[in-house]
Parts: structure tokens; C-alpha cells; sequence
């Protein structure tokens, strides 16, 4: 899949995962778009995290469906839709830039003064040698795992489409009480700079490349309306020197071109005192020039930009199967699961009232399903040996209710899973037990340590029993 796929799969993430109410796209809609692109498959099948093959292409599939059969019918969630973007470059930009680049190589081809040709000028040779320290440096940063540049963040918002003030942060688990744009931005914005900015390096790449394409250029169109003689000086390099430097840096241009490299000439192309004591024709040189320039930056240039470009999908692909997808996978098939099965629900302690079945039928439906049917009964207080000695469980799927209030005992609690568990697995092939921890009666009283630290007592005294354990709360309705 490529980026413009995944922001299509994230955009309806966070629709539904910021549009709780469904006030945007409704549950039954939702449910539709599952039913028709799941393909068989069953959130039970959903045990791989970061995302497997199977689940990307279901969520695409319902992306498309979701964009094709819905969107169109639906003017907020149109808007909505067109206002969930990441950072992406102006073309205009990429254009010009590139234009400026090859420009500068054009004039960074002077051939030197009164037609003749310096084979050691500044501008060719530093062009070649800081295109070879660069790239060096370019192709070790592409084998990092990840990129965060503050320079580039910083350059990305000021020549991008982004928005710059939104924030940047981790895409985990879905927040409660965030927006659908803020959820899109948890989930796209890192990704997006991320990507950006690898795309970025491999734009300046091919720049490099046009830039010595553009001195390629201005040296021959120079070459055809002026004779320039070639000749060398340096203050540094002797003549035996200067043949050591340049038939190393020429050598890969005479093997590709077939032109042999005129070492010889050096001795008396060597400037003296202003004066060479025999120039030598400039076209050989010229056609040196230009093949090393093609050979040393023009195709190793074109050749990073492409491995930047892999690299780029392959690390977005990667980070984006690892965005917390399993459970936004389970809810989403358990939406369409259970047909009309009946799970088994027992309360201990009493029916309690309806706000409470329907807390707790919401809980048996996120696990099994959200066409499954709950069947309440009661275990009364005191009464757990006796029921357990003559329940037989009627269906493989059961859920047990308890108070999360209770401080747990292990001759109380404990011992009645683990008897009902014991019931089903006896009974029932492929039996489940789910124990739901009632919170309703606990609200907003309770602080989060407390919450955590009631929670963590009752998993420590059910664990090793083989049981699931879910929370079940009334929905916030803040």
C-alpha cells in the first residue's frame, strides 16, 4: 500500500474512534462496511500485532468502501474528510528547486580565463569531492531506523502544506474525548514529518544530480562557441603528483567513456609564472570532466535518491502497522460478530438495575461480538458452593459479574471462577469465561491510583486461571 492508502485507512480511524457517539457515520453504517469487506474474517483471527498482511488489506478494502458507498452522502463528513491532511511539499517548489540547481551547476562550469580550461578549478573538482563526502554521509543516515531532524521540521512547515501548530505525538491506544482531527494527528502527523523529510533528502539528491547535469551542460556549450587549451597549476601538487590525482579521478570516466587519459601532456600543460609551455587540446579533458560528473554524482546521486525513496515506504509501511491497530481491528469485527448466539451472563450478587445489564451487555458484545444476546442470572451472596454443584452451563460462552469495589478473597471469588471455569471446560468444547469487573457504582469517586491499584488485586487473584478480564464502566458522556 502506499502513503495515499494509508492516510485513507487512518482518516476513518479517527472518524470512529474521535466520532464516539456516531453523530458523523453511525454504528449501522459502520457495521455495513465491516460485513461487506471482512472477508471471513473474525476478531479471534486478529492476534498479530504490529499488523499483518490480511488486516491491512481488510482495512483498505474498507476504506474504499467506506469513501465509495458513504462520504458522498454526508456533507460534514465531506468537509471533515478534506480538512484531515498531513504535511506534503508544493510541486511548485519542487520545480523551481530543481531549475535553481541545474542553473548553478551551468555556471559553476567556468572553464576557466582567456580560454583556457584549469583542470584543477576550484568549482569542478570541490563539486565532485563534496558530492562524495555528502553522499557517504546520505547513505549511512538512510540506514537508520528512524529520522527527527529540527532543522528539517523546521524547513518542512515553512515550505510545506501543513499546518504548523499541530502537535506531534506517539499514536497509541484511542483517547477518550479528543476530536476527530486531533485523533487523525496523533495517528498521521509523525509518520507524515517522517516521511517528508526522507522525501526531502531524496529531492536533494536528484537536485545534486541536475546540478551536474547542469555542469555537463555548460561545459560543452562553452566548449562549442570558445577553443580552450587545457593546462594545470597548483602550488601544492608537483607534476607527478597532479598525475597521480587526476588519472585517480579520472580513471572510472576513461573506463566507461573509452577515452584514454593524456598523464603525459601534464608535464608541459603545467602553468608556470603565468605561462604553460605546451597546452594540450581541451576536448579530451572536457569529455574526462563530464563522464566523471556523470559517473560520480549524476548515477550515484539518482541511485540514493531511489534507495531513499524504498527506504522511505519501507519504514512508513512499518510504522504504520505498528499504530495500536489490534484492538481498533477487534472492535470493529466484533461489531458484525455473533449472529444470534446467547452468551451465558452471571451476576454475583444480584440483577442489578438496567443501566447496569446494559453496562454489562456492552461489555459480553466488545468481547463476543455485537449481535450477540446476553442471558442474565444471579449468583446470590453466600449461595456460590451450591449453585456451582448444580449449574450446568448451557452455552460455551459465559461471563461473570463481579462488583470491582470488592476487595477479592481467593476462598470467595477466586474460588467460584475457578469451579465455573472448571464447569465449562468440562462441559462445553471450546468453552470461554469472561470475567467483567462492574465499575458503574465506583463513577468519577475514585482516583486513578485507586482504580489501578483495585484492578491489579483482582487480576493477581484470578491469574493462572486462563480467564480474560474486562472492565466495565458506563461511557463518558463528557
Amino acid at each position: 500500500m502506499d502513503w495515499n492508502d494509508w492516510q485513507s485507512i487512518l482518516r476513518w480511524r479517527a472518524v470512529e474512534e474521535g466520532d464516539a457517539d456516531g453523530a458523523l457515520l453511525n454504528e449501522e453504517r459502520r457495521r455495513e462496511a465491516t460485513a461487506r469487506t471482512r472477508a471471513g474474517m473474525t476478531a479471534d483471527e486478529v492476534k498479530t500485532n504490529p499488523l499483518g498482511p490480511r488486516e491491512a488489506a481488510f482495512l483498505l478494502r474498507r476504506a474504499r468502501w467506506l469513501e465509495e458507498e458513504v462520504i458522498g452522502c454526508n456533507g460534514s463528513l465531506v468537509r471533515i474528510m478534506e480538512r484531515l491532511t498531513t504535511i506534503a511539499g508544493r510541486r511548485s517548489w519542487i520545480a523551481l528547486g530543481w531549475l535553481a540547481a541545474a542553473a548553478a551547476g551551468y555556471v559553476l562550469a567556468g572553464l576557466g580565463q582567456q580560454a583556457e580550461f584549469n583542470l584543477l578549478a576550484l568549482p569542478l573538482v570541490g563539486l565532485l569531492l563534496w558530492n562524495a563526502v555528502v553522499m557517504l554521509w546520505a547513505l549511512l543516515l538512510e540506514l537508520r531506523q528512524s529520522q527527527d531532524s529540527p532543522m528539517l521540521t523546521w524547513l518542512a512547515q515553512r515550505v510545506s502544506s501543513a499546518e504548523p501548530d499541530r502537535p506531534l505525538a506517539e499514536a497509541g491506544e484511542p483517547l477518550t474525548g479528543i476530536s476527530v482531527d486531533q485523533r487523525f494527528a496523533l495517528l498521521a502527523q509523525t509518520p507524515a514529518m517522517e516521511r517528508w523529510q526522507r522525501r526531502f533528502r531524496a529531492w536533494l539528491h536528484v537536485a545534486a544530480a541536475l546540478m551536474a547535469l547542469g555542469s555537463i551542460v555548460g561545459l560543452y556549450a562553452r566548449g562549442w562557441s570558445h577553443e580552450y587549451r587545457a593546462v594545470w597549476e597548483s602550488t601544492i601538487l608537483s607534476v607527478e603528483k597532479a598525475q597521480l590525482f587526476l588519472g585517480t579521478l579520472f580513471r572510472p570516466a576513461s573506463a566507461l567513456l573509452g577515452v584514454e587519459i593524456p598523464l603525459h601532456e601534464l608535464r608541459d600543460m603545467h602553468r608556470t609564472g603565468g605561462v604553460a609551455q605546451q597546452p594540450s587540446p581541451a576536448l579530451t579533458w572536457l569529455h574526462l570532466y563530464a563522464g566523471s560528473l556523470l559517473v560520480l554524482v549524476v548515477l550515484p546521486r539518482l541511485a540514493l535518491a531511489g534507495f531513499t525513496v524504498w527506504r522511505t515506504h519501507a519504514v512508513l509501511a512499518g510504522q504504520m502497522r505498528r499504530l495500536g491497530w489490534q484492538s481498533y481491528l477487534v472492535r470493529t469485527l466484533r461489531a458484525v460478530e455473533g449472529g444470534q448466539e446467547t452468551v451465558t451472563v452471571l451476576v454475583h450478587g444480584g440483577h442489578g438495575t438496567p443501566a447496569h445489564q446494559e453496562v454489562w451487555a456492552r461489555g459480553v458484545r466488545e468481547r463476543f461480538g455485537q449481535m450477540i444476546q446476553p442471558e442474565f442470572g444471579v449468583i446470590p451472596h453466600g449461595e456460590e458452593d451450591d449453585f456451582t454443584a448444580s449449574w450446568k452451563p448451557p452455552q460455551p460462552r459465559v461471563a461473570l459479574v463481579f462488583n470491582l469495589a470488592t476487595t477479592p478473597e481467593a476462598e470467595v471469588q477466586r474460588r467460584l471462577v475457578l469451579e465455573i471455569y472448571r464447569a465449562l471446560q468440562s462441559a462445553q468444547r471450546g468453552a470461554e469465561l469472561l470475567v467483567l469487573l462492574d465499575a458503574t457504582s465506583i463513577g468519577n469517586r475514585w482516583s486513578p491510583e485507586k482504580w489501578a491499584g483495585r484492578e491489579k488485586l483482582w487480576t493477581d487473584l484470578l491469574a493462572g486461571i486462563g480467564v480474560q478480564i474486562l472492565i466495565a464502566a458506563q461511557r463518558s458522556r463528557s
